[in-house]
Formats: structure tokens, sequence, C-alpha cells
């Protein structure tokens, strides 16, 4: 089951996700849901914490947690996004 959500991405990262789309088999949706399942499991990873959920997203979003900051660039990879 999947579910629409809006989000505002910036403008490059955008662009880039447009030009990696028209050579992909996968559309921005797809590309989108792996790109975030991705980071996820990067986060858990990184993150392995004895805090619940809002304490975690807290220390997160105050930069006392470790956090993979997602730049528009990498998302020009030579190689598809559902390669590992």
């Amino acid at each position: 089951m999947s579910r629409r959500i809006a989000i505002s991405v910036d403008d490059d990262i955008l662009e880039a996700l447009n030009a990696h789309t028209r050579g992909s088999p996968l559309s921005r949706s797809e590309l989108i849901n792996v790109a975030l399942r991705r980071f996820l499991r990067a986060e858990r990873r990184v993150a392995r914490l004895n805090v619940n959920g809002a304490e975690q997203a807290r220390g997160i979003a105050s930069g006392t947690v470790p956090s993979h900051r997602l730049e528009g660039h990498l998302l020009r990879m030579r190689h598809g996004p559902w390669e590992n």
C-alpha cells in the first residue's frame, strides 16, 4: 500500500532526480522510495541509541546525533540507486 504525500525539495535535487529518472527504469516515486529506505537504514545503523524516537529525532535535528547530509550532486551517480 502506498500513500501520496507532498514534500519540498531544493531545485538542484529536483533537477538531478528528473535527469536520473530519464535514464532509469524506475519512476521518480520509486527512486525516492529507494533513497529514503537507504537513508533511514543508514540512520538506524549510525544512531543506535537507547532512546525513544522523539529523543533521537531531536538529537539528529540538533546535530548531537550523527546524520548523513544528503547532497544533490550525490544523486548523479554513475550507477542507479537500486544497485548496492
